[in-house]
């Protein structure tokens, strides 16, 4: 899944969206799966003027996320912002209801309806699924994908 390759995002769009990664991520204790995604992210999204990664990752602003701060941004920006709140609550395989809450309430500030966000979870779970079809064990496949499932 690539909800960013199709839009240009402004440095300001990059940082709030990862403050809002951040912010899903401390939900139950950063781990370092999600770490990892988020600075991935920030690495393949920032301009050369942006601090980088280890700096931005170590500021404590970067810890401080209103979601009012995404109020009125563009229905395409708020798929993105959904997508990657997603994906980073599931990086380190399970989705808390605790982060499914937060993702929920981010949606929520930036004006995605509840089906819009049922559609947006639908496809990350169908983009991890997928991820993991080539796999051989296909017993473990289907032990993530009733997982996966039962988060709804």
């Amino acid at each position: 899944m690539h909800p960013i390759q199709d839009q240009s995002l402004s440095p300001l769009q990059v940082t709030q969206l990862t403050k809002a990664m951040l912010a899903v991520a401390t939900v139950d204790g950063i781990q370092p799966a999600e770490a990892a995604l988020i600075g991935q992210f920030y690495e393949a999204s920032r301009s050369a003027d942006m601090p980088t990664t280890a700096n931005l990752m170590a500021s404590p602003e970067t810890r401080q996320f209103n979601t009012a701060d995404l109020a009125g941004s563009p229905s395409e920006f708020a798929d993105t912002a959904v997508l990657m709140c997603l994906m980073t609550a599931y990086a380190d395989g399970h989705l808390s209801q605790a982060e499914r809450d937060y993702v929920q309430t981010i949606a929520t500030s930036l004006g995605v309806d509840a089906g819009r966000f049922d559609a947006l979870m639908a496809q990350v779970r169908d983009d991890l699924v997928g991820a993991l079809s080539h796999l051989p064990d296909a017993g473990s496949v289907a032990v993530v994908v009733k997982e996966l499932a039962s988060t709804d």
